[in-house]
């Protein structure tokens, strides 16, 4: 691992835990709409596929105009209130400022604006060459690869000197398709058995375990 240059993270339950806005964003439209709401032990299981596949699970049963209705409301609320409740996860922080030497990226399938204001409103901005939300004019999203191969393009990184940190198959699985070396988050958004089966390089129960295994 002494030969990676460039750390990809993801997002949501990787970098921070977002849960707790989401829902609260989800529930607002779903109050709106005179729908039952979510509770926030819901959201884990719905997130990483983006804002759509959320507010379809939370919905259920819907027309294309109640899930245009619900993006909208949803829209309307998280724009103004996204880190109201997020928080990075215990020694984010300190990690990055750790690998200073090394290039950094945050690739979400998260609203690209959202994830670059986020980023930006919990002070993070300064540790990373690259944000990246949801671009589908120029990648499709995670698990596939398309997104990964574009930030090695930009900063001109050979795939076997990067790794992927992220919380989801999706991040395995896209990293692995581009040729990648994985890591795994146990404390983020998917359960243990779930992340195993996808076969990361190694697994991390904290993020100040990173530097154990990249120096």
């Amino acid at each position: 691992m002494k030969n990676i240059e460039l750390i990809i993270f993801d997002l949501d339950g990787t970098l921070v835990n977002s849960q707790f806005d989401l829902a609260d964003a989800v529930n607002y439209a779903l109050k709106n709409m005179g729908r039952p709401l979510i509770e926030y032990e819901q959201v884990p299981d719905m997130v990483g596929s983006g804002v759509r596949k959320l507010l379809e699970l939370a919905l259920g049963d819907f027309t294309d105009i109640e899930l245009g209705e619900a993006r909208k409301l949803f829209d309307l609320y998280y724009s103004k209130n996204y880190t109201n409740k997020t928080a990075c996860y215990s020694g984010v922080p300190e990690t990055l400022r750790y690998f200073n030497k090394k290039k950094k990226a945050v690739y979400s399938n998260k609203i690209h604006a959202y994830t670059v204001e986020i980023i930006s409103g919990l002070g993070l901005s300064q540790y990373f060459d690259i944000i990246m939300g949801a671009r589908p004019e120029l990648y499709l999203p995670k698990p596939s690869p398309e997104g990964v191969l574009y930030i090695l393009n930009k900063l001109n990184i050979q795939p076997e000197n990067a790794i992927m940190v992220g919380d989801s198959t999706h991040d395995i699985h896209a990293a692995q398709a581009a040729g990648l070396r994985t890591c795994a988050v146990s404390y983020g958004y998917r359960p243990l058995p779930v992340l195993e089966k996808a076969k990361p390089d190694f697994l991390i129960d904290r993020m100040e375990e990173l530097k154990d295994w990249l120096g």
